[in-house]
């Protein structure tokens, strides 16, 4: 039995393919949602005909390799029958983007991918005795006899050294180079070029009397500068990048009822009955319940108190839960992003004009490790809040919240007030359309 469950398990983790949403190889997609058609791709089925005991013993073979939870509960999450009655259900729309390979046509010299202006700094060995001085703390430190700098550029530089270190560099191909940098023409441009090598340089420092002959010692320099560069362009360079361009999908096709599975001892699987029945009398939130966190309930809880001030300005007023209904995709890198909720409100005043905000309740101490999700939260606000989005008769505008925390509430309505009165200050100024 427990060899067949190793064969099980090695299937188990067989499950070699990506998602345009998940680009991440090596995880299982589907564990969560028990409905998602997609799910096949990673289930093995087994039949044993008439043996009760075996399925049992090589189940619980499973669950000691840690293939299997012990103790798992499912729970349904659903739209309620009134929101799928309404006309927002039906004919609304969500805008999303997308993830494409990253684009490198815009890029056109070294800057252009993060390599910084300044000089690299190389210590000529001289092989020549220092002097020693005892500090008060007791400490020794090794000083120069004879300590000068010469700034050198690299492509004053003889040729053959600079090409040779160029060829000792994996990452310095040219067909590499042209990856990253589409528009070089050639070696000769990547040495000459101000935007390139050209326009960079060495400090050597020590005894640079001889340094002219010293043929070694810039190779040695010109090598260490280029392992620099990669350095610099490798902690900038992406395989994908989210489009800028957002397209519309359907809410009615998104936003569906769900099957959902946790690990009994999950938090997030835990009946909440007092928030069951707190949400279930607000028409403004769209789904019956959620499994979720503290801070999410905390979130609905804190935007129920302000919805009378919201409905003076605002009617049409959605919040829905996204359940892993979809995601978005950070600009600069293609990573996606699952933003908790999405907040939908018609301006009384506009002219069919939607607002759709994008919110995630964080707690403080996992708001450093996403911090990237809030700056592209910040992103959508500045490149989209001034602009409108049309669809039919109905114009749109796309924004980002910074992260709700329930500790710091108060900051958090704060900048919800701030990022929506902004927004509608560009929509006063402006006419529709624009």
């Amino acid at each position: 039995t427990m060899s067949e469950a190793q064969l099980i398990g090695r299937g188990a983790r067989y499950f070699p393919f990506v998602l345009p949403e998940n680009n991440d190889r090596f995880r299982r997609k589907f564990d969560g949602d028990l409905e998602h058609e997609l799910r096949v791709l990673e289930e093995l089925h087994y039949h044993s005909i008439n043996d009760s005991r075996y399925i049992s013993e090589i189940r619980q073979a499973l669950v000691e390799q840690g293939m299997m939870d012990e103790h798992e509960v499912t729970r349904q999450l659903q739209l309620k029958d009134s929101f799928k009655k309404t006309k927002f259900y039906k004919d609304g729309i969500v805008w999303l983007n997308e993830r494409r390979p990253k684009n490198y046509q815009n890029i056109h010299s070294f800057a252009d991918l993060g390599v910084k202006k300044r000089n690299h700094t190389h210590f000529i060995s001289t092989g020549q005795g220092g002097a020693t001085f005892a500090l008060e703390n007791g400490k020794d430190i090794s000083v120069l006899k004879d300590e000068t700098r010469r700034d050198i550029k690299v492509c004053d530089i003889e040729r053959n050294i600079v090409q040779f270190a160029i060829a000792c560099n994996p990452f310095f191909t040219f067909a590499n180079l042209k990856r990253y940098f589409p528009h070089l023409t050639s070696i000769h441009e990547l040495i000459e070029s101000e935007e390139y090598l050209g326009g960079l340089e060495i400090t050597f420092q020590g005894n640079v009397y001889s340094l002219d002959e010293n043929r070694a010692e810039k190779l040695t320099a010109v090598s260490g500068l280029l392992v620099q560069i990669e350095a610099e362009i490798r902690s900038n360079i992406t395989e994908y990048e989210g489009t800028r361009e957002f397209r519309y999908d359907w809410i009615w096709k998104v936003f569906k009822d769900k099957m959902l599975k946790f690990d009994a001892s999950n938090p997030r699987a835990k009946e909440d009955p007092q928030f069951d029945n707190f949400v279930t009398a607000k028409d403004w939130f769209a789904f019956n319940t959620i499994y979720g966190t503290d801070e999410e309930k905390a979130f609905v809880r804190m935007l129920d108190r302000q919805m009378q001030k919201l409905q003076e300005q605002y009617d049409e007023i959605y919040l829905l839960r996204n359940e892993r209904h979809f995601a978005i995709y950070n600009f600069t890198d293609g990573r996606a992003f699952e933003p908790d909720f999405v907040l939908f409100l018609r301006d009384k005043d506009g002219d069919l004009l939607f607002y759709q905000l994008f919110i995630e309740p964080k707690g403080k101490y996992l708001g450093e490790y996403d911090r990237w999700k809030e700056k592209f939260l910040q992103k959508i606000t500045s490149e989209f809040g001034s602009r409108l989005l049309s669809f039919q008769d109905k114009n749109y505008r796309l924004l980002g919240v910074p992260f709700y925390n329930n500790e710091d509430e108060n900051q958090f309505r704060k900048s919800l007030e701030s990022v929506l009165n902004q927004a509608v200050g560009r929509t006063r100024s402006c006419a529709p359309g624009e």
